[in-house]
């Protein structure tokens, strides 16, 4: 099963730490300009609000923008997100993509290891081996 760690591990085996820790300071280097360019945001927290339902495109508009500095830097932010969630939602996939060919790859090297040794094979293993040929042809 797929769990949320194994985003975690597969960044860094990716080498994508740089990339993750770039788009936070951007993120955060947006949210500090976005509270100082604008009073009305209601400082740092609701300027980081702000920067999330841009990133994730949620935008519940609970948090006014005015001004051409905070909207430049709303755009900077969408614009990274998008890149940046792009670039793991590729490495994840294909890190799963390569786990199932690796497990295939293993399921058929065991099944011909067995074809190899048939011959040592008591009547009951040739009768599952026999079965699995039957199961994988109705797939």
């Amino acid at each position: 099963m797929f769990k949320l760690r194994m985003i975690g591990k597969i960044i860094r085996q990716a080498k994508l730490g740089h990339i993750t820790v770039a788009y936070a300071l951007i993120f955060l280097g947006c949210s500090l300009g976005i509270s100082a360019a604008s009073p009305a945001v209601g400082g740092l927290g609701n300027a980081l609000w702000l920067c999330f339902q841009t990133a994730t495109t949620v935008g519940f508009g609970d948090t006014a923008t005015q001004g051409l500095v905070v909207r430049a830097l709303l755009v900077i932010v969408s614009t990274i997100s998008v890149f940046y969630l792009a670039i793991i939602t590729g490495v994840v996939v294909a890190y799963c993509t390569e786990m199932v060919k690796a497990q295939a790859k293993e399921s058929i090297m065991r099944f011909a290891d067995d074809l190899e040794h048939l011959e040592e094979k008591s009547p009951e293993e040739l009768r599952a081996l026999s079965l699995k040929v039957k199961n994988y042809r109705l797939q």
